[in-house]
């Protein structure tokens, strides 16, 4: 339902410091905490700053995502628009909402702002993602930025393509050239971190280009030195260090003594190790030094117990052992770092090599990534020179910045914010009293993104930077204030319009066990409010624990029987709900589908499962948010079809066509038609079951001769019924992935020659993801990801899989910047024993951020429930009934325990004090009518629409039948004349009648070259002679129009097109005069050529149909006289268009 004045509800009064962090008379640093109106706060400051008059032009609001600027852009817009036609009391109770004050004249200004942001220059409003705006930039300077003119942003599928391109042109150059390197080094690390997360390292190696080139050629001796390993040939080294000189072999040989006097197998074995080793060359030493370390050292590295029964008990014997556990630890761990660290480096110099040919493959298509977007932008604005001009221009233009969700900017993207707002800080001077603000908004506590390369720490720098250089210029008391500095306000927001107060109370317990450290934060957390009344609870499941269910039918046994357990709980107890109508006391109302929002760590098997089984139990849900657009089995029958239709005699995409729910045959079916055969299945079928094969039938005969899009789009909406069965058999998740394959058969079209197997090749290449838009309102539960949650809300979240341990899923990569080096480098995560120095250092300070972030996360994930917050989860074997004590579901037992809510079987948490009372209850939701059928002329193939005839261009009616004769010096004289005066006719109309003979004569002089005097005044009367002649001086006046063009469609179907030289409309008739600049003059109407007549009598009917109540008078000036002649519309009639014999077919 589209929002209209009538329909869009009042805005909510700002309360405290949400309305003093609206006022736009200060900058303002805003922690918003979930659920607390953030948006809201940003809304009503772009309201208070239009109407305190500042330009819609000058306010820019940067936000995180698309998504988060089209929310903002449609909040204000529909306001605004609703305040033209708001009674003017629901207006004045909007302005006072605002903290404004509702008289009548701000009341009026605020009807007129709609009408102002859409004149306003260059769009109005900027409300656009920070990527957005470098966009815009660097389009003003691409020069300037280093980037191709014309270059467009790169989407998703392409940046794929180039990259796999990159990567695949790599390979083939270092085999041509004989360098067998780039490929042993990719099959490396595709052994050592799988084919994906390769990928991943060197679409990381791909971003950090800058970082690669700036390292040295030879990028092995620089990791070495970094990573504190020798150069040269370590194993020289390692068995140098085993030689009798270097190693201390009267400690060894005291162990193995005491081993052997110590008697026991063990220490037998030991002492048999060590004489072994002994006796061994140096060269044999150092390749068996790790048995020796196990005399000392446990399978897992770590000392061994020297305790009674463990070691001998000599005084001597732990020290000893300790002294050389070490030394060999050391250099087995030498080994071990150095091959780690030649590894990264043959990985560094292929990622270098791969970044030069993807940033070369976007340049050569003139793309830019995201990345390059903002690094240019840096790049323009740190540019000597026209970086300050580029500033300039932009201080000139911005003059309120806001910034929503700052938590989640990077480093370089303050670094953009800082060079927009840098002037807002060095007092207002010659800008007094008008003022200029920085408006930033964000959480720490939901600062998520980390895989994006966003770090919370660059919000809490960002913060101190301006709090200190907005002090700098604030001044003191007895200052003039448009001398001073605007005041820095830092404010916060805790009370909550989404969550009921239980909610909230066991997310403050759950942070207050956690500790505000664990957050990453430096201070404590405020406790949250909550404005929502009500009840709420927190339910706590029971870990469905491995083995402890009876396995299903047999089906997904690749997948754990408990994660299975969990997602068909979790489906049973969703249809428990909605079959007894589970009331929300805050809404007053019954449970429903869309309310209900499942949310989990990561995208994978719990996810599909909990969809599939939803769709068991006859739950509406509405997919996964964001899947492989290949995956889905409505484009996968969909892509059958297409391969049918190729290659009719490819059996397993027939099978899976007819099998399909766009033909509809079942397994047993098919089975029985299609066998026993001999040859191919289609030639069988075709044979023996030709009646059922009419679908394929007109599948076929389409094939050759429709764009992807439309056989796609026949097949669904059809005869056939395509999307309808889809939808039917695979339930209301299958529309976006339909609705995505046929976009992305336009997008094709758009860049190639439409043809099937094209775009069959196109498709296979490369893969499309889906997004879908999880906060578009729909009939179904949404089952989505923490991070994918953010920014959303429903009354009933699930929190499916608590138990999932953290770090069973660290990321692969890590970013390392060298103290010699500016930018970071793309590391794979080392493993244990390849940990040292400052990559252990940097693994260390990884693993904490990630875990700060997986309890922000938590936070989110909790902050989403309105009214109802259920945790489950499920444990393998490995875990014995105890989830792991740092994941999601070990924090909540612990909250619970510490709120006093002890149980083994559900747990459930329904506030500290009693609830406030809740909503009335409303009346039952109608169920809605079924949609009515459609006609059958609706599936059938819309008719070939009739072809519109080919304008008629009056200027092209035909030549003269007679040629002319050779043209005498004279008359080419005339016909240069009568070209100026043609040029003079165009431009005097304008021009003052006084002024008109010294602007002619200037003209003449400087542009049309006529050096004589006298010449020029003959031109310039001539003309002045036709324009100023009482009987046509009104068609060269101000009412007349010059290069008019006109259309029309005659009653015989002609369409006529063209530009008249003069026209002017009045009242009672049109008159048109067209100017000829031939060599020879008609004497009379006798004379005028044919075309000539022909071409005015085209128009004449063209402007009958345009204006049929007034009289058309017509006339030629022939410009080398000047003599016009007017042309009476019996002579019009005899020549009025109509199509020759050439143009009849």
């Amino acid at each position: 339902m589209a929002v209209t004045a009538d329909t869009l509800a009042p805005l909510p009064p700002l309360r405290g410091e949400q309305r003093t962090a609206s006022r736009p008379d200060s900058h303002v640093w805003l922690s918003a905490s979930a659920g607390t109106g953030k948006t809201q706060v940003l809304a009503a400051r772009v309201f208070r700053l239009l109407l305190r008059g500042v330009e819609p032009g000058a306010i820019l609001c940067l936000t995180f995502t698309k998504a988060g600027a089209a929310e903002m852009a449609a909040r204000i817009s529909q306001r605004l628009a609703a305040w033209v036609r708001v009674p003017e009391t629901a207006l004045a109770k909007d302005l006072a909402a605002l903290g404004e004050e509702p008289s009548a004249q701000r009341i009026a200004l605020a009807r007129t702002l709609f009408a102002k942001v859409l004149d306003a220059p260059g769009g109005g409003l900027r409300i656009q993602t920070i990527h957005g705006f470098c966009q815009g930039l660097l389009a003003a300077f691409p020069a300037e930025a280093g980037l191709v003119p014309g270059f467009r942003p790169i989407e998703p599928r392409e940046e794929a393509l180039l990259m796999r391109q990159a990567l695949g042109d790599l390979l083939v150059d270092a085999e041509r050239e004989g360098r067998s390197g780039p490929a042993a080094t990719i099959g490396a690390l595709s052994v050592r971190l799988g084919e994906e997360q390769a990928e991943a390292f060197l679409r990381d190696c791909a971003r950090a280009g800058r970082a690669l080139d700036a390292l040295p050629s030879g990028v092995s001796p620089y990791v070495r030195r970094a990573l504190g390993v020798p150069e040269g040939d370590v194993e020289e080294k390692i068995v140098a260090a085993c030689g009798d000189d270097a190693f201390d072999r009267r400690a060894l040989e005291t162990i193995a003594a005491l081993n052997r006097e110590w008697g026991t197998k063990n220490g037998v074995a030991r002492a048999e190790t060590i004489g072994a080793w002994l006796a061994a060359s140096d060269e044999q030493r150092a390749t068996t030094l790790d048995a020796l370390h196990t005399v000392w050292a446990k399978a897992d590295g770590d000392p061994r117990s020297f305790a009674k029964g463990q070691a001998p008990q000599d005084e001597a014997y732990a020290d000893l052992a300790m002294r050389l556990f070490e030394t060999c630890a050391d250099l087995l761990s030498l080994r071990i770092r150095a091959a780690f660290a030649d590894l990264l480096a043959d990985a560094l110099a292929v990622g270098r090599d791969y970044a030069r040919g993807y940033a070369a493959a976007k340049r050569r298509v003139g793309a830019v990534d995201f990345d390059d977007l903002i690094a240019a932008t840096v790049d323009l604005l740190d540019q000597p020179g026209i970086g300050d001009w580029v500033r300039f221009k932009l201080d000139q233009v911005t003059e309120h910045v806001l910034i929503d969700e700052a938590q989640d900017t990077n480093a370089n993207q303050w670094r953009i914010v800082r060079a927009l707002v840098d002037e807002y800080f060095v007092g207002r001077g010659i800008h007094a009293p008008s003022t200029r603000t920085l408006f930033t908004v964000g959480d720490h506590k939901q600062a998520i993104f980390g895989f994006q390369g966003t770090d919370p720490i660059n919000f809490a720098a960002a913060e101190r930077f301006f709090a200190g250089r907005a002090a700098e210029v604030r001044g003191d008391e007895l200052m003039p204030d448009d001398e001073r500095g605007l005041p820095f306000e830092k404010l916060s927001l805790v009370a909550s319009f989404r969550s009921t107060r239980p909610v909230l109370e066991f997310v403050d317990a759950a942070i207050d066990l956690l500790g505000h450290e664990t957050l990453g934060m430096a201070e404590n957390v405020p406790a949250h409010a909550s404005e929502v009344p009500g009840p709420g609870v927190v339910e706590l499941w029971p870990p469905v624990c491995a083995g402890a269910v009876e396995g299903d039918d047999g089906e997904e046994l690749w997948i754990d029987d408990a994660v299975r357990e969990n997602a068909a709980r979790i489906a049973r107890q969703v249809r428990g709900w909605l079959d007894t109508g589970l009331m929300l006391e805050s809404k007053g109302r019954a449970l429903r589908p869309e309310d209900v929002m499942i949310l989990v760590k990561r995208r994978g098997e719990l996810a599909q499962l909990l969809v599939a089984r939803l769709y068991a139990e006859g739950v509406p849900v509405a997919g996964v948010d964001r899947l492989r657009l290949n995956a889905p089995l409505a484009v996968q029958d969909l892509l059958a079809a297409i391969r049918f239709v190729l290659q009719p005699d490819d059996d397993l995409s027939l099978a899976s066509l007819l099998v399909s729910p766009l033909i509809g045959w079942t397994h047993d079916e098919l089975l029985a038609r299609a066998v026993p055969r001999t040859g191919g299945l289609w030639r069988h079928l075709f044979t023996h079951h030709r009646g059922l094969l009419a679908p394929l039938d007109t599948m076929l005969a389409r094939a050759d001769f429709t764009t992807p899009y439309q056989f796609l789009e026949e097949i669904l909406s059809g005869p056939l019924n395509g999307r309808h069965k889809l939808l039917e058999r695979l339930g209301e998740e299958a529309r976006d992935p339909i609705e995505e394959l046929l976009s992305a058969a336009l997008d094709f079209e758009t860049s190639a020659t439409p043809s099937l197997q094209r775009f069959l090749d196109w498709f296979d290449r490369g893969e499309v993801e889906i997004v879908r838009d999880a906060a578009q309102p729909r009939d179904a539960v949404r089952v989505l990801t923490a991070h994918g949650a953010k920014g959303l809300q429903a009354p009933l979240v699930i929190l499916a899989d608590a138990t999932a341990d953290p770090d069973a899923a660290m990321r692969g990569g890590l970013m390392w910047r060298p103290a010699d080096v500016t930018e970071p480098l793309p590391v794979f995560r080392p493993r244990k024993d390849e940990r040292a120095g400052e990559i252990d250092e940097l693994v260390a300070a990884t693993e904490l951020r990630e875990r700060q972030e997986h309890w922000r996360l938590f936070y989110v994930a909790a902050t989403r429930a309105e009214e109802r917050l259920v945790i489950a989860g499920s444990l393998s074997a490995k875990w014995q009934g105890q989830p792991p004590p740092e994941s999601w579901y070990g924090v909540a037992a612990g909250t619970f325990d510490a709120l006093g809510v002890a149980g083994d079987g559900v747990r459930s948490f329904a506030g500290v004090a009693p609830p406030t009372s809740a909503r009335p209850r409303g009346a039952a939701r109608a169920e809605k009518a079924p949609a009515p059928a459609l006609p059958d002329w609706a599936r059938r193939i819309a008719p070939q629409e009739a072809r519109p005839p080919r304008p008629l261009a009056p200027s092209s009616l035909g030549e003269d039948a007679v040629a002319n004769p050779p043209p005498t010096p004279a008359m080419r004289a005339a016909a240069e004349r009568g070209r100026l005066i043609h040029a003079l006719f165009e431009r005097l109309p304008a021009v003052l009648p006084d002024d008109r003979a010294r602007a002619a004569d200037r003209w003449l002089r400087d542009v049309g070259q006529v050096a004589d005097a006298a010449e020029r005044d003959a031109i310039v009367a001539a003309a002045l002679r036709v324009i100023e002649n009482p009987q046509h001086a009104a068609l060269f006046g101000p009412e007349s129009l010059g290069e008019a063009p006109i259309s029309a469609v005659l009653p015989d179907g002609i369409v006529v097109a063209g530009t008249v030289d003069r026209l002017l409309v009045t009242d009672q008739s049109v008159r048109i005069i067209d100017f000829k600049t031939g060599r020879q003059v008609p004497r009379d109407l006798g004379e005028v050529p044919p075309y000539h007549l022909r071409q005015m009598a085209a128009y004449a009917a063209a402007l009958s149909v345009i204006f049929p109540d007034r009289a058309i008078e017509a006339a030629l000036l022939y410009t080398s006289g000047p003599a016009l002649l007017p042309l009476p519309g019996d002579l019009l009639a005899q020549h009025k268009p109509s199509y020759r014999a050439a143009e009849q077919s």
